[in-house]
């Protein structure tokens, strides 16, 4: 039993191409609604994103990557001087595991007697691998906000910590994990995320966060959680379950009236894994936006499914403020789509309702994936093909990557399709570790950069004044052309 009064929520610096920048801020909205639970117990509490606060400091690491965030010994200060009961490290991204492992250890040297607590997708899908380190006490497994509550109460009052769904711990020198099995079933029974503890203001501004941002007042929100879909490749269901679940759209607008009224909040982007899943509730809420008349922009980052779309729903999106919509399309390849990914997705609806974005200028994007075990060389020339027939001429491409958790991982594993031994620093969209019968990372490496060159002269052929402008644009910022051919072709 221990008083807790104090805590302290990071989110950790982060390593990138010394090339170029594949990472960028976004305001910690998890650890946002965490903040929330916290202080509605009466407790202190601070965010520190070690990520945006020392967004201009570079550390090299070795002859590819640098680190981007605040030194060590600024974050071991800044611990140090607020000293917190309890400190909660988002351990997100399974690429960087070098530095969340980094800083349990700096926080247990900066403040000893602290307690440390994991929780993000990382944490989620390897929960082992996390608590192995001997500086970190705890791990909760996927939405944390009912089980850090628990934790936090446990801890102050010494009760059950066998009795709190999805929490990892050790004991005697085992890792002890209980199984996640509940979600939160009301979501608006969790408190908005804690804003001013998020400080808003040191994201505003930023060109980029979860793709370029067109208004210098952004901010996340996330109106549902859960996505239907099974894609092989996904972990998100880790994270949030399989079941759908959506907060009222009552609930909805009165945080975007907050976001709009107390912090000059101009654009939005919907984090969702599908905001339009549930149609009508998805008509009510855009219906809503506009007769508020917030006027926000705002745009889909993560895709939405075209399954639930419509015509007459897109027409309501622009109304609403929508100015680009991400249509996570993953295969131009109906066989792949059924057979491989598993995605319920109709390819003709696709191009039906791009058309209809052409037709009321609302921009589009599409998101691909190659290299999946199964897919031919054919299926992705096919792929491409459809991106071109849809003039979608720069899609955002992704080189499948076997996180763990998704079923590719366990294909991979299983069929002995990794190219070489398997490690969590090649867990990036470029990393071609996965070999197959039909192909290998070289192969698909050099497919990679014929598709990109195929599209550059497709949109030549199409609108051959964008193409001058695209290449313009790339002229006047050599550094920015050497980036993206390192890109496409060396993968960073």
């Amino acid at each position: 039993m221990r008083q807790i009064k104090k805590i302290l929520l990071l989110v950790p610096p982060a390593y990138t191409f010394k090339s170029f920048r594949d990472i960028n801020p976004l305001p910690p909205m998890g650890l946002g609604y965490l903040a929330a639970v916290a202080e509605s117990m009466g407790m202190e509490v601070r965010i520190l994103d070690c990520l945006v606060q020392g967004w201009n400091h570079e550390e090299a690491v070795d002859g590819l990557l640098i680190r981007v965030g605040l030194p060590d010994d600024e974050i071991a200060k800044r611990i140090a001087e607020f000293a917190p009961d309890v400190i909660g490290i988002n351990c997100q991204f399974s690429r960087q595991y070098k530095i969340y492992h980094r800083l349990f250890a700096l926080a247990k040297q900066a403040r000893p007697e602290s307690i440390t607590v994991a929780g993000g997708a990382h944490a989620t899908v390897v929960p082992e691998e996390v608590l192995q380190n001997p500086n970190c006490d705890y791990l909760l497994i996927g939405e944390a906000e009912a089980g850090f509550k628990q934790l936090l109460e446990a801890l102050q009052s010494g009760g059950d910590l066998g009795k709190i769904d999805g929490l990892g711990r050790k004991e005697d020198g085992r890792v002890i994990i209980n199984e996640k099995k509940e979600w939160i079933r009301d979501l608006d029974s969790i408190p908005f995320p804690a804003y001013h503890v998020m400080e808003l203001e040191r994201y505003f501004g930023l060109p980029s966060s979860h793709g370029a941002r067109r208004s210098p007042r952004f901010c996340p929100i996330i109106t549902s959680r859960g996505c239907p879909a099974r894609c092989t490749f996904c972990s998100a269901f880790r994270v949030w379950g399989r079941k759908y679940r959506v907060r009222s759209v009552e609930n909805v607008l009165a945080e975007m009236k907050l976001l709009h009224e107390r912090y000059g909040v101009t654009e939005l982007m919907f984090e969702d894994d599908n905001v339009t899943a549930d149609a009508r509730r998805a008509e009510k809420l855009f219906r809503g936006m506009i007769e508020a008349g917030f006027n926000f922009q705002w745009d889909t980052p993560n895709g939405v499914g075209v399954w639930s779309l419509t015509n007459e729903l897109v027409d309501l999106m622009k109304q609403s403020g929508c100015y680009k919509l991400n249509f996570p399309v993953e295969s131009g390849s109906q066989r792949v789509l059924d057979s491989v990914i598993r995605k319920p997705l109709d390819l003709g609806k696709v191009k039906s309702l791009i058309a209809h974005c052409d037709k009321i200028s609302l921009e589009r994007d599409m998101f691909l994936v190659i290299g999946m075990p199964g897919e031919t060389l054919t299926d992705i020339r096919t792929s491409l093909r459809f991106a071109a027939q849809c003039r979608c001429f720069n899609p955002h491409i992704s080189v499948a990557t076997p996180y763990p958790g998704t079923e590719l991982f366990e294909l991979c594993r299983d069929k002995g399709f990794f190219a070489t031994e398997f490690s969590l620093d090649d867990l990036f969209i470029r990393s071609f570790i996965i070999r197959t019968p039909d192909w290998d990372g070289e192969i698909l490496r050099r497919t990679l950069l014929k598709g990109h060159l195929y599209l550059k002269f497709q949109r030549l052929l199409h609108d051959p004044l964008e193409s001058f402008k695209w290449a313009l644009r790339k002229l006047k910022d050599p550094s920015g052309l050497l980036a993206y051919l390192r890109l496409v072709n060396k993968g960073g």
